[in-house]
């Protein structure tokens, strides 16, 4: 096969559990996979929910010449049980659109797209591709078998993943981690000033930052507390923390959690932001924290805000959980630490706090490691075969 092959004029029906506007990891995994996609020259024609949104309805854009998008807005306050329905709408307009594709790619985690994309892909006789980001515990594993069984290719973010979806019956599975245009997540100074500015952030104060959801598998407590003890040594520094709470019976209370403990002038509190201005407020920090704890869903993944982080240039600390550590060499260009172990979370930040000189150099280590691994440019030669072998077969078989 011929490995130059590009995927131009490929029609692409695209089905997610987020919009564009979204921010979360699988917001964040469509977004970059539809850029990737769109660069190799496919068609994508986007239908995706909006679980969080202040409206009700749908909305239909033309984004660009290669993008379609088809909204399904759902509001943020609504039962849980109505916002299933909204896979009817869905469903029906993945179907007009799959007609007259060439493929269907959706998440396989989320039922209410991989469910409909491989009804759709049996239906239709179209291949079915499925991105495999993080598990689901309320999903019985009967249906996730039968996703996987009918599906053609499945993308799995972590080698754990791979493993796990092919006890589900899946015949082909790729890795694919996260990935980022490293010229989107890096620092540029005048962001950085202007930034700092803005958020009351003096030259002279070190920002450990933070960006992400408050589920609580984050362990965005355990940063807070290591802060705290931190505080008590270092004057000059400040906590940021970038996101918002979602589902109270699940999400920590990050505003509360900050006030219990007494420290609200330490802690710059920044409400979800839209994806394009994630690394610009990361640009203001100089020290990036991600302080998961051990669990079932953590252990089998790679986060995003991994790979952000390291392309960012900046100092990164991490729990050693799941594929983190196959990510970060501890100590070259990132730290690990001891998921849930504040003493140990502590004590990386001081170290990174005393030594800016080698920490600089750990943070341009990162930047390196992201640019080879895990940029639109290391991993777009084995989406582009992938996608291009399931296409061709299924071209053979007519």
């Amino acid at each position: 096969m011929d490995t130059d092959k590009k995927l131009n004029g490929l029609k692409i029906t695209c089905i997610g559990q987020a919009g564009l506007e979204d921010t979360h990891g699988g917001a964040t995994r469509l977004k970059t996979t539809i850029n990737l996609l769109k660069g190799l020259g496919a068609e994508v024609n986007l239908i995706t929910y909006s679980f969080y949104s202040d409206k009700f309805g749908i909305e239909q854009k033309r984004i660009d010449p290669l993008l379609q998008s088809t909204t399904v807005c759902v509001p943020n306050n609504l039962p849980k049980f109505l916002k299933a329905f909204s896979v009817l709408p869905v469903f029906l307009y993945a179907w007009k659109s799959s007609k007259n594709c060439d493929l269907i790619f959706t998440n396989f985690r989320c039922i209410l797209c991989s469910f409909p994309a491989t009804i759709l892909g049996k239906m239709l006789n179209k291949p079915v591709i499925l991105d495999y980001l993080d598990i689901d515990r309320m999903v019985p594993d009967i249906i996730y078998r039968y996703v996987a069984k009918n599906s053609n290719l499945v993308f799995a973010i972590s080698h754990q993943l791979v493993d796990k979806v092919k006890v589900y019956g899946c015949k082909n599975a790729v890795y694919v981690p996260n990935f980022v245009d490293p010229d989107r997540f890096k620092v540029d100074p005048a962001t950085r000033e202007k930034k700092r500015t803005d958020l009351e952030i003096t030259k002279d104060e070190i920002v450990i930052g933070y960006a992400g959801s408050f589920w609580y598998v984050e362990g965005v407590p355990f940063l807070i507390q290591a802060f705290k003890n931190l505080t008590k040594k270092h004057q000059k520094i400040k906590l940021a923390i970038m996101g918002a709470v979602h589902q109270p019976d699940i999400d920590d209370d990050v505003p509360e959690l900050v006030r219990d403990i007494g420290i609200e002038n330490k802690v710059i509190l920044i409400p979800l932001q839209p994806a394009e201005e994630v690394p610009k407020f990361l640009s203001a920090f100089d020290i990036l924290c991600c302080p998961k704890i051990d669990c079932d869903v953590n252990r089998l993944i790679i986060p995003i805000k991994i790979i952000e982080y390291l392309s960012m240039g900046l100092p990164t600390v991490a729990s050693a959980v799941g594929g983190i550590p196959g990510t970060i060499k501890d100590g070259i260009d990132g730290f690990l630490v001891k998921p849930g172990d504040v003493k140990d979370l502590e004590e990386k930040l001081e170290w990174i706090i005393q030594n800016p000189e080698r920490a600089k150099e750990m943070g341009e280590d990162g930047r390196k490691t992201a640019i080879e691994k895990y940029s639109y440019e290391a991993i777009e030669d084995t989406i582009r075969q992938a996608i291009s072998e399931i296409v061709d077969r299924k071209k053979e078989r007519k």
